[in-house]
């Protein structure tokens, strides 16, 4: 019976070693530069069981910093993995693509789908490449003037832009 409360406190272990594990394997398989569909999604997959598992253990802040960066590592590799492939996709398949990897840049109120493709397409995937625009450069991306007209107070508002200015 004592047997019993140990294997049930590695079994969480165990998938917390598997999702690391996992996540390892997709990041390196991108730092070779062998970028695909199925790799990101594989790789996004993989850091989203990690943080889930870690969540359920309490994440301390550099873990969560550090899942940060593996998260925009993750998004910039699909960026740029969306431009040269965007040509081949259908809308349904671009759709989902940006649903998947744009969501930190849709969790931004008043940024939709359509904005993130643009968005998308300019280079800009995530809110921290957004935000480090200056407001001139943000004016002069090259997007429908009713998105400008939306994007512009969105970046004002950014407290970074305050200290920075």
């Amino acid at each position: 019976m004592t047997d019993q409360p140990n294997n049930t406190k590695e079994l969480p272990a165990e998938q917390l070693r598997d999702a690391v594990n996992a996540l390892m394997h997709t990041v390196t398989t991108l730092l070779e530069g062998e970028a695909s569909l199925a790799t990101l999604e594989t790789a996004l997959k993989s850091h989203d069981a990690l943080l889930d598992q870690l969540a359920i253990h309490s994440l301390d802040a550099s873990t969560l910093a550090a899942l940060e960066r593996i998260e925009q590592f993750i998004t910039q590799h699909a960026g740029l993995y969306y431009q040269s492939a965007i040509a081949k996709l259908d809308n349904k398949q671009s759709n989902r693509f940006i649903s998947l990897f744009a969501r930190r840049l849709l969790a931004l109120e008043g940024l939709g789908p359509a904005t993130a493709h643009q968005l998308f397409q300019l280079g800009i995937y995530t809110p921290e490449q957004f935000f480090m625009l200056t407001p001139g450069e943000v004016a002069q991306l090259q997007l429908p003037p009713a998105t400008l007209a939306r994007l512009i107070p969105l970046h004002a508002q950014h407290p970074t832009l305050t200290r920075a200015s």
